[in-house]
């Protein structure tokens, strides 16, 4: 059984900002490969030096591995006080314990890097350590309410030590998905279970969004904001006929704002106005900030509304214009974005096909563990810390078009080499090639946006490659090393990077 191309692989590839609701594998030994995960909202005040407090929510998704065992990623930013753009990311882990029927226990570790708004006299390195335990309440299909207190730390030399209380709320899905990159066995048998569970159509676009501000507008130091060109991606799931909701994450990639990084979700309504041709309209909601942009406590909102075209059956094209701004800093933009994406679902543009012809095929992915040091390659690649290394933590989610070639997406946040705030968010394409019995080589290329930490990166575009040497250790885990270059386009930053990655592979089986 061969993997086939198609959106279900397009839309966890839009995790690398991670946050698509996607589960990453199934238990083994499961007798069905219907598995649940959940996406999961926090709210919390961190305490700073000086009495200062830094509202901050938190967007992640968690696969349930076992009855009491989960893990996932996740990203942290701020929305309150005076740090916009302080965010963070990295991988999320916890044990849930019921204690009645309806109330249960619920404890975890969030591992990260990042920072912002404070660099690395804030952040130090940019680790990110949080603890919690909280009290849980489920309400059933309408998900789960906690309650508790966490313990955040920045210990490679950053001075946020705090601890609070805080809330959240988890909405639990469902994933059709089986471990491993071997065939799997009768993709009919859980079809209905599936139908019931699964929406229907999602689709993931790369997003050129042009920030055009506001005359009144000023950086975070008081001089005129200047435009500024953003990078990223937009998912969309399709709740029904018109209405979906939808997840974007961008970073700047031209003007003079590297650095600066937005993470949006909310929801639309789209209508068909001809047999290709639709308009649609969103509103959204998230965080944002860094590259000096006066995004105050970094509360974003933004509207937009455009056109969109399919140019095949699931490939289409989109041109919107809106309006962007915070709610307690200066900042203020009308924005006109680009988008070239793919769908799918039981059928492109939301047609529907009967349980009896429904047709499954697997989609093929991988989800690494990433870590990844910089090596000085140029002498003015920093602007202070110039002699030290930085190291790098985070995601990377590989989709298979066939068995040796795939597209890629990673997001990476600095933990160490006093790069505090340094992120980094690329797209691309890879290949892997078994050399002999579980061994691989492989190579890929990258192009996106990073900024922050004191990195030359100029306008925030950058490109990377790399080559290694992989391991398959079992049909569901491979271990990686890597050796490559990134570098800006038009900055002075320029690195030789060595990675290693833990890769879990498994397949999502969708309608096509």
């Amino acid at each position: 059984m061969s993997c086939k191309l198609h959106a279900g692989g397009a839309l966890i590839l839009g995790a690398l900002l991670n946050f698509s609701p996607v589960a990453y594998g199934a238990e083994a030994g499961a007798t069905s490969p219907l598995t649940t995960g959940s996406l999961k909202i926090s709210y919390e005040e961190f305490s700073l030096p000086g009495n200062e407090k830094m509202g901050m929510t938190s967007l992640g998704i968690s696969h349930d591995f076992t009855k009491n065992f989960h893990a996932g990623i996740g990203s942290w930013m701020a929305v309150k006080g005076e740090r916009g753009g302080f965010i963070t990311i990295g991988l999320d882990g916890g044990v849930s314990v019921p204690l009645t029927e309806k109330i249960g226990l619920d404890t975890g570790l969030f591992v990260g890097g990042g920072g912002g708004r404070g660099g690395y006299t804030l952040s130090g390195g940019g680790l990110m350590l949080r603890t919690h335990a909280a009290l849980t309440y489920d309400m059933g299909s309408w998900g789960k309410l906690g309650a508790g207190v966490s313990h955040v730390d920045f210990p490679d030399g950053g001075t946020i030590t705090s601890t609070q209380p805080f809330i959240s709320y988890s909405l639990p899905f469902y994933s059709f998905v089986v471990n491993g990159r071997t065939p799997a066995g009768n993709r009919t048998l859980h079809t209905v279970q599936y139908l019931q569970l699964s929406p229907k159509v999602h689709s993931l676009a790369v997003i050129k969004r042009d920030l055009h501000v506001a005359s009144t507008t000023l950086t975070d130091t008081g001089a005129p904001q200047e435009n500024l060109s953003l990078l990223g991606i937009e998912w969309r799931t399709y709740l029904d006929q018109h209405w979906f909701a939808r997840l974007e994450t961008e970073g700047a990639a031209g003007g003079k704002s590297a650095g600066y990084m937005q993470i949006l979700a909310g929801g639309g309504y789209r209508l068909p106005l001809a047999e290709n041709l639709f308009t649609s309209t969103d509103i959204s909601v998230g965080g944002g900030g860094g590259g000096s942009v006066d995004s105050g406590g970094g509360l974003l909102l933004n509207a937009s509304a455009g056109m969109q075209y399919f140019l095949t059956r699931n490939l289409f094209a989109d041109i919107s214009a809106g309006y962007l701004k915070s709610t307690t800093g200066t900042f203020k933009a009308n924005t006109i974005a680009l988008k070239i994406g793919y769908q799918t679902g039981n059928k492109s543009r939301l047609q529907t096909r009967n349980e009896d012809n429904s047709v499954f095929v697997p989609a093929c992915m991988q989800i690494r563990a990433v870590n990844q040091t910089y090596f000085k390659a140029a002498d003015n690649w920093r602007s202070h810390h110039a002699d030290q290394n930085v190291d790098n933590l985070g995601v990377q989610i590989d989709y298979f078009l066939n068995r040796d070639w795939y597209i890629t997406g990673q997001g990476l946040a600095a933990y160490g080499g006093g790069a505090g705030a340094y992120m980094t968010g690329l797209v691309g394409t890879g290949a892997r090639k078994t050399i002999a019995g579980n061994l691989f080589l492989n190579a890929e290329g990258l192009f996106g946006a990073a900024g922050g930490g004191g990195l030359a990166i100029g306008s925030g575009l950058v490109w990377q490659g790399n080559v290694g040497v992989g391991y398959d250790i079992n049909p569901t885990l491979s271990a990686l090393v890597s050796a490559g270059r990134i570098q800006a386009f038009n900055g002075d930053f320029k690195a030789n990077v060595i990675g290693l990655s833990m890769g879990y592979n498994f397949k999502s089986y969708m309608g096509d």
